[in-house]
């Protein structure tokens, strides 16, 4: 999973579905108890729509469009809670008419509510691990499971043939920054610098913070010469964007970029070393700059 939040929507969300456990949960203890006791039925279980009617459907089918809608495991929510609807009222009807449900019927019935539970469960685990691997300062990916993912590039470019390129960059004069302005523009240099440079990049580009106030951009399926482009881009565009202060003034930022093709036959960390390199060489040619890695000068 990767999803493009703040770390307090995170946090959010986690806390959400923790209710929406709860609550399934409760419904699963009243649903069992009755089945196995005999105990007073809840009428709105007998009704068609009783999977819209729940707390959990009230959740998951509201208007709102729901970040997590498009992950295989919410998908599988709606699915499965409706199904342990439809059984849990044909065992309920067997109640109302003073019968024992159906052996199959009850367990069909157990199962799925065990299902939804742990569905809830591992999307919850999923939507933490967002915690782990997200920057809280920026919104950028962490360097927790950074390099699977580039291997994964490059094994996605070997295979299909096509380029693949990192970015270096580092923002310029950053200490300075931090010395003269205190360490909350610092925060906001990161913060807004990112979010402009992330609103720039295509879906499928990843952005990870690399050290401090150095970052790393994977830019698949880009050639050498096309990713050069994309970088003076941004690099143009954060020259020119206005960092909000917390004292109500403007601050501007360059940064400096060091581009390379990754090799598909070389490890990772011998593609990012070339980008360093680029990326040493746009800082010794005066900053603010774009640098393509060909080889030693």
């Amino acid at each position: 999973m990767s999803l493009p939040l703040e770390r307090e929507e995170i946090q959010r969300i986690t806390e959400e579905l923790e209710v929406i456990i709860a609550a399934h949960l409760a419904w699963f203890k009243q649903i069992n108890r009755t089945l196995v006791c005999g105990g007073p039925v809840n009428h709105v279980d007998l009704e068609a729509d009783a999977y819209l009617r729940s707390p959990f459907g009230q959740w998951y089918y509201s208007e709102e469009p729901y970040v997590l809608e498009n992950t295989p495991d919410f998908q599988n929510l709606g699915i499965t809670q409706q199904a342990m609807h439809a059984s849990a009222r044909l065992a309920l009807l067997s109640i109302v008419d003073q019968r024992r449900p159906a052996a199959e019927l009850y367990d069909q019935c157990i199962d799925l509510a065990l299902r939804l539970n742990t569905t809830l469960r591992r999307l919850q685990l999923e939507v933490i691990g967002e915690l782990l691997t997200t920057d809280s300062l920026t919104g950028c990916a962490t360097r927790r499971g950074m390099m699977l993912r580039l291997r994964e590039e490059r094994e996605r470019a070997l295979r299909l043939q096509t380029a693949c390129c990192l970015c270096l960059l580092d923002f310029d004069w950053f200490k300075r920054v931090n010395d003269e302005l205190g360490h909350p523009a610092g925060d906001a240099v990161l913060s807004q610098g990112m979010k402009f440079i992330t609103g720039v990049l295509r879906k499928y580009d990843s952005i990870y913070r690399y050290g401090g106030e150095e970052f790393l951009i994977c830019l698949p399926g880009t050639p050498v010469k096309e990713a050069a482009v994309v970088v003076e881009r941004i690099r143009a565009g954060l020259e020119r964007l206005p960092i909000r202060l917390r004292n109500g003034e403007t601050h501007f930022v360059t940064a400096s970029f060091g581009v390379a093709e990754m090799s598909p036959r070389l490890p990772v960390e011998e593609s990012i070393a070339s980008a360093d390199m680029a990326l040493i060489r746009a800082k010794e040619q005066g900053r603010n700059r774009v640098e393509v890695w060909n080889g030693p000068a």
